[in-house]
């Protein structure tokens, strides 16, 4: 005879979602947001080379690596529409990323950007929860 749980119609609660995998979630919804953003009628344009290019085509880039400067991982002035070309191909194309950060920010954001690369951030669970909302409700 199997015993029977006393609560066999209560749901199994599902696991906590660990902090890491909280991480990728938001790094989803982030990108999302930011194709979103930087996008009009299908279309975009590549802040490194400035070319116009189908939607399809479009990465979300960062001008400081969110692997490297974590402080300005979800930072969305760092994160800008860009091709897969300038992106991938060529790692970034840093020196037109900054041009178009120049034309697109100004020089003295560009510049208190910087200022920040070096930080570090140890986001807690509860405020990456509050950023996945946060970009879910943009979207």
């Amino acid at each position: 005879m199997n015993p029977q749980p006393k609560d066999k119609d209560k749901p199994i609660p599902k696991p906590e979602r660990s902090l890491a995998q909280l991480k990728k979630d938001l790094d989803k919804v982030f990108n999302k947001f930011i194709r979103h953003r930087d996008s009009c009628n299908g279309m975009f344009k590549c802040i490194s080379c400035g070319e116009v290019k189908p939607v399809s085509q479009m990465h979300a880039g960062h001008y400081y690596s969110a692997g490297h400067h974590s402080a300005l991982r979800w930072v969305e002035q760092n994160c800008n529409g860009q091709c897969v070309k300038c992106n991938t191909f060529l790692h970034g194309n840093l020196l037109g990323y900054k041009k178009g950060m120049l034309e697109k920010y100004g020089k003295a954001f560009v510049e208190r950007l910087e200022q920040c690369k070096n930080n570090k951030s140890k986001m807690m669970r509860f405020e990456v929860l509050f950023l996945i909302d946060h970009y879910k409700k943009l979207i």
